[in-house]
């Protein structure tokens, strides 16, 4: 995953909200069992914050359908507010995330075309304005998300940076309102290492350790936020090469969400970071247990063996079952890249060449495979279908290459 899709990726997984009168706090179930009051900083409505909560954890604890209940409820009980479809919409991002696929797009863009009406009539309106922008920061920070994960980059960062926008005005009038600081401390230290590593862009200075700590301070003291600031967290880490605040991070989040998969495969992929493989596939195996119809983990399952170098056979074998999927056309792409490095590595040229050839027409964006696709033509008249064993190297060495390697 790149940094600028790390970043836009973790962007969108900041807020959530909603409004609503008394007789809704009898509505709202304690369906979580956190047995949440609706205490707010905002003034917010004690029973329109408890349904935005209860929403909430239902998403992290991976509770789908009793997620939707909630929000439907809230839609009718306050068909003013934005916080039935916003939730919904959320709802429908989680349970796309976890494949990668983008199955609920229709439902996903109805929910979004009624957030945005009712978002439009509650800034006229200009009652808890606070909340309005908080709201708005969520909404294009969701879709943000969606866009990034089509390739259309120049509207993400267009939303992303209308989202910050809102948030900053969020803070100024509500500073003790910790959740805004999770997209504030994403913004340092995104934009930090972003920078750093594309030459055309100013300067930013190292704002990482200022970031961290609004994170942390997020996940500690946030009223919605603390497992989004988690995942932040762990990402943050990850690209910070802090491997052991990666783990217990990820295993903070594990403990009180021991169903979400987007944690899981997060936690899994720390492990093979780590070179830990045996972990990581122990990791990866928990999520077919909670989901045995997940699509996204055969990918990554043949990605740790691949990385592992223990069994040629074994990742061929799970990236031909993500395969069987029926994967987006990018992320086909990439497993067709996978196969013919593993090809390459066994030196069947002709099958890597096949393979390599595959990559490059489903996604011709995709740079690195063209260039493995020269390499292992050139190796072929070299060596002949059947060369010489070749030494032992690594794929995706370059800044460039790692940027062209799948999102996960």
């Amino acid at each position: 995953m790149s940094r600028i899709q790390y970043f836009a990726f973790l962007l969108s997984l900041v807020l959530l909200a909603g409004l609503a009168p008394d007789f809704a706090e009898a509505r709202s179930r304690d369906l979580s069992g956190r047995g949440f009051s609706g205490e707010n900083p905002l003034g917010v409505h004690r029973a329109e914050f408890r349904f935005a909560q209860e929403g909430m954890e239902l998403i992290y604890l991976r509770r789908y359908d009793a997620a939707l209940q909630e929000f439907e409820v809230a839609g009718i009980e306050f068909p003013d507010s934005p916080l039935g479809p916003l939730g919904r919409s959320l709802v429908y991002q989680a349970m796309m995330v976890e494949n990668y696929d983008y199955h609920w797009d229709a439902t996903y863009r109805s929910e979004f075309a009624e957030t945005q009406e009712r978002l439009r009539l509650a800034m006229r309106s200009r009652a808890n304005r606070s909340w309005i922008y908080f709201m708005y920061a969520v909404h294009l920070g969701v879709d943000a998300m969606y866009d990034v994960r089509r390739s259309e980059y120049i509207s993400a960062l267009n939303k992303a940076w209308d989202a910050m926008e809102y948030i900053k005005k969020l803070h100024r009038r509500e500073p003790h309102f910790h959740d805004a600081k999770l997209a504030l401390g994403l913004y340092n230290y995104w934009r930090t290492a972003i920078t750093e590593q594309v030459p055309y862009l100013p300067r930013f200075g190292d704002r990482r350790e200022q970031g961290l700590k609004q994170m942390r301070e997020a996940r500690e003291q946030g009223f919605l936020c603390s497992a989004p600031a988690s995942v932040a967290l762990t990402y943050s880490y990850i690209e910070g090469k802090k491997w052991a605040e990666a783990t217990a991070e990820a295993y903070w989040a594990k403990k009180r969400f021991p169903d979400n998969i987007i944690n899981q495969m997060t936690l899994a992929r720390v492990h093979r970071y780590k070179k830990e493989f045996k972990t990581a596939l122990a990791a990866f195996q928990e999520v077919l247990q909670v989901d045995p119809n997940n699509k996204r983990v055969h990918f990554h399952i043949g990605e740790t063996w691949f990385k592992s170098r223990k069994s040629n056979k074994q990742a061929r074998t799970s990236y031909q079952r993500y395969l069987d999927t029926e994967p987006p056309a990018e992320f086909k792409a990439h497993t067709y890249y996978r196969l013919g490095l593993l090809e390459r590595r066994t030196r069947n040229y002709d099958a890597a060449i096949d393979w390599l050839r595959k990559s490059v027409e489903v996604w011709p964006r995709f740079k690195a495979a063209g260039k493995r696709l020269k390499e292992v033509r050139a190796e072929k008249k070299r060596h002949g279908s059947q060369g010489l064993r070749l030494p032992k190297t690594k794929t995706a060495k370059t800044a460039h290459e790692r940027r062209a390697m799948p999102p996960s």
